[in-house]
C-alpha cells in the first residue's frame, strides 16, 4: 500500500479507526475524516505510534452537513493529487429523532446520505487514480436480506424507532453499493460492502442507562481490528471484484427479498434530490 492514498471516514473510533490503523501498518498514506478535532488528533497520534507510520493526517468535516462535505472535498482535492481507497464508515445512532441543519433525519444523513454525497464528489478523483476502491460498512447479511426500503417515509417522520432506522439505513448502504458498482463498471473503480463483525466503537454512547452494563460486558468480546475492511481496501485478490457483499473476508451470496435494480435506481434518484444534485 506504499504511495496509496486512503480516505477513511469515522477514522477516530470503531470500524473506521480499525481500518485506518490496518492501512497505516501496511504503509499507506491515510487521511482520517472526523467531526471532532480533539478526538481526531488523539486518534491520529495513536495510529501513528502503533503503526510506526507518520503518514497519517486528520481532516475535518461534518457528514450531517452538505456544505461541510463540499468544503472538505475542495480542500482534499487541493491538498492531495490522488485517491486510491475511500472507506465509508462513519455513523450516528441517536435514541431520539434528530434533524440535521439540512433538515434530514440524523441516522440517515450521517450514516448514508453524507457518504453518498462524499462518494459522488470524489468519483472523478477516484477514476483518475484507478485502480481504486470504495468500501462501505453495513450490517449482518442475514438480517439485511429480510429488509426493505420504505420510500414513502425513508426518514421515519412517523413513528421513529432508532433501531429500525439504523437497520433500514444499513440496508440502504448495501443497495447503494450495488448500484454504485453498476454505474462504475469499466472505470477501474470497484465498490463493495461488508459486515465488519464486532468492533469496539462509540456508537452506543447515547443508549439508555439501563443498557450500558450489558454493552460494557459485551465489549470484552469485541475486537479492535477490521480484517475484512483492510482486506477489501488492500488485497490484490479483490482488486477487480465489485458489487459484492463481504463477511469474514469472503463474498456472501446476498439475495435480499426486496431488492432489484429498480430499487437501486430509485434510491439513487432520491439521494440525488436530497443532496441537491439533480
Amino acid at each position: 500500500m506504499k504511495d496509496k492514498i486512503c480516505l477513511v471516514t469515522g477514522g477516530n473510533s470503531g470500524v473506521g479507526k480499525a481500518i485506518a490503523s490496518g492501512l497505516a501498518k501496511l504503509g499507506a498514506k491515510v487521511v482520517i475524516l472526523c467531526r471532532d478535532s480533539r478526538r481526531g488528533s488523539l486518534a491520529v497520534e495513536e495510529i501513528r505510534s502503533k503503526s510506526g507510520n507518520n503518514n497519517v493526517d486528520l481532516a475535518l468535516a461534518d457528514l450531517s452537513d452538505k456544505s461541510s462535505i463540499r468544503e472538505f472535498v475542495e480542500y482534499f482535492k487541493q491538498k492531495y493529487d490522488s485517491l486510491h481507497v475511500l472507506s465509508n464508515n462513519a455513523a450516528a445512532f441517536p435514541m431520539k429523532r434528530e434533524e440535521t441543519v439540512d433538515g434530514i433525519e440524523k441516522i440517515f444523513a450521517v450514516t448514508y446520505l453524507g457518504h453518498f454525497l462524499l462518494t459522488n464528489l470524489l468519483l472523478d478523483m477516484l477514476k483518475k487514480s484507478a485502480p481504486a476502491r470504495i468500501l462501505t460498512v453495513t450490517g449482518g447479511p442475514g438480517i439485511l436480506q429480510k429488509l426493505s426500503i420504505n420510500f414513502e417515509d425513508i426518514q421515519f417522520n412517523n413513528k421513529f424507532n432508532p433501531y429500525k432506522a439504523a437497520l433500514q439505513t444499513a440496508f440502504v448502504k448495501a443497495v447503494f453499493t450495488f448500484e454504485l458498482a453498476q454505474r462504475l463498471r469499466g472505470t477501474g473503480v470497484t465498490a463493495n460492502t461488508f459486515f465488519p463483525g464486532l468492533v469496539k466503537s462509540n456508537l452506543t454512547k447515547d443508549f439508555p442507562w439501563y443498557m450500558k452494563p450489558f454493552i460494557k460486558f459485551s465489549e470484552f468480546f469485541f475486537g479492535e481490528q477490521s480484517k475484512t475492511g483492510v482486506f477489501l481496501a488492500s488485497s490484490p485478490e479483490v482488486e477487480a471484484t465489485t458489487g459484492k457483499f463481504f463477511k469474514n473476508m469472503k463474498p456472501v451470496n446476498f439475495k435480499a427479498r426486496h431488492y432489484d435494480r429498480n430499487t437501486g435506481k430509485d434510491l439513487w434518484e432520491l439521494s440525488e434530490r436530497l443532496c441537491g444534485m439533480s
